[in-house]
Parts: structure tokens; C-alpha cells; sequence
């Protein structure tokens, strides 16, 4: 089986590719998973996780559910393997998501990182890529899903984990200061604003992971509006068609993505 959580569509159709490929079943990672029950089943020879990449680190949501969830028909001996999305590079997130698969007595297995395109817009010098850059990567990234399949297949025979990512300069400091101050000062939704070209469309609130916008109002000042449980993906931000979405001040004129398998 494969869970995966996705934000902008990356993640899922890498989760999507992989599962044709392996014959197997992707499901979303849902709200109810934290603290609820997900049955694998027992003939599955392993489970993989997939999931972005969150300056530097797993996401805090997707961390939630790994920490909280009950596999239930998991075995102590079957691998947990990952496959992560990024922009360009994963710092020390390898070592955060082992950690937290232990920490469940969970077997960790291999960890290997496929390169999308950018969607992390909301810190100062980040933006989405360049129309050029994007292609190249959505060219490109389908083999090295092939590749990642046979390595997950090859690592199941031989009991030989590895971990195969883009760690990237500085991942100490990426991982260790970075992403701490992410999670504190980049994730919270108060900071979501709408301007006036909002066309009360709805996409934000449909395209959410978790079900966290509600659209309210009454006739033509109807407008999103966001709860406290964020995964800090920025759907809503890219999904909007008029660009009326924006995280602070960090999002402003710049560029939005969603994977183009998924619109």
C-alpha cells in the first residue's frame, strides 16, 4: 500500500505512478487517519510513505499521522519505505522520518527523493520555477519513478535499505534551524488573506487536503475562509485562478504551480 499527502499534486502522481507500477493501492493521507485506523493489508510487502518535502524536513501534518496512526495488520518485519518530492534538494529530512518510524517500532526502509517542480513561495527568495525548468522536470521525473519502483522492489529481496536523496549545502543548518522556524512562523493560517478579485469560485476550499477552508458570506461577499488545522501546503495559493490568495506578504507577485496531472 501507499499513503501519500500532496498539496499542489506532485506527491500524488508520483504516489499514482508508483502505484501502477507496482501493482498496488494509493491512498491519500486523510485528517481521520491521526489517532484512527488504517488496515493494510497482510499480504503487502511493505508500506511506502509519499510526501513533499517541507523546507528541509516531512511535513508537521504528515508527521501527525505517522506518529498517531494504527496500522493495523502492519508486521514488526515489514519495511516502511518513503519517497519524497522536492524542488531541489531534502537536507536531514531522512534522518527525521527514520526517527519517527522507530519511534513507532516500525521498520524504516529505504528513503529515495524525486525532483518536481517548485511550489515553496512563501519565504523572501523563493518562487516557483521557470516554465523551462518545470519542463524539464516533468520530463524527466516518470523514469526516475521507474527507478525508484525497482530499487523499492530490489531492497524487499535483499533486506538492503538505502537512502538515495538530493541532501543538498548546509543540511544541518536547513533542517535543524531552518525548518524549525518554518513550523512556527510560515504554517500559520491567520496569515491567509483574499483580495477583492476572489471570484467566490470555491476552488481553495474543494482542492484542500484537510477540509480546512469553508467558503462564507452572503451573496457577492462570499468569501474562503480558513480553520486552524493547515498542513501549510499552499494549495489554495496555487489553485486560485485569479491569484486572489496570499500568505502574508511572502506570496505576493509571485508565481503559482499545480502538477498538471493533477488540475
Amino acid at each position: 500500500m501507499i499513503l501519500y499527502f500532496s498539496g499542489t499534486g506532485n506527491s500524488k502522481a508520483v504516489a499514482q505512478m508508483l502505484a501502477g507500477i507496482l501493482g498496488e493501492t494509493a491512498r491519500p493521507i486523510q485528517p481521520s487517519m491521526r489517532g484512527g485506523k488504517v488496515e493494510i493489508p497482510s499480504a503487502d510487502p511493505h508500506l511506502i510513505w509519499v510526501f513533499p518535502i517541507y523546507s528541509w524536513g516531512v511535513p508537521p501534518y504528515v508527521l501527525d499521522v505517522m506518529r498517531s496512526v494504527d496500522l493495523d495488520g502492519i508486521k514488526p518485519s515489514t519495511p516502511h519505505h518513503a519517497v519524497v518530492t522536492c524542488g531541489d534538494d531534502c537536507g536531514l529530512a531522512d534522518r527525521m522520518w527514520r526517527k519517527a518510524m522507530q519511534s513507532r517500532g516500525w521498520l524504516p526502509g529505504s528513503m529515495m527523493s524525486v525532483q518536481m517542480p517548485n511550489n515553496y513561495v512563501s519565504m523572501k527568495g523563493f518562487d516557483v520555477d521557470s516554465q523551462a525548468v518545470e519542463a524539464e522536470k516533468l520530463n524527466a521525473y516518470p523514469k526516475c519513478v521507474a527507478d525508484i519502483a525497482r530499487m523499492i522492489e530490489e531492497s524487499d529481496r535483499t533486506g538492503n535499505y538505502l537512502t538515495d536523496i538530493v541532501r543538498g549545502s548546509f543540511a544541518w543548518i536547513k533542517t535543524k534551524v531552518i525548518y524549525p522556524w518554518f513550523v512556527r512562523n510560515a504554517m500559520n493560517p491567520a496569515k491567509f488573506s483574499v483580495s477583492e478579485s476572489c471570484i467566490a469560485c470555491g476552488k481553495c476550499a474543494r482542492w484542500c487536503p484537510l477540509g480546512n477552508i469553508t467558503m462564507q458570506g452572503t451573496d457577492s461577499k462570499v468569501k474562503p475562509c480558513w480553520g486552524k488545522d493547515c498542513a501549510g501546503c499552499l494549495g489554495c495559493y496555487h489553485i486560485c485562478p485569479t491569484h486572489a490568495i496570499d500568505f502574508a506578504k511572502a506570496t505576493r507577485n509571485k508565481g503559482q504551480y499545480i502538477n498538471p496531472l493533477s488540475r
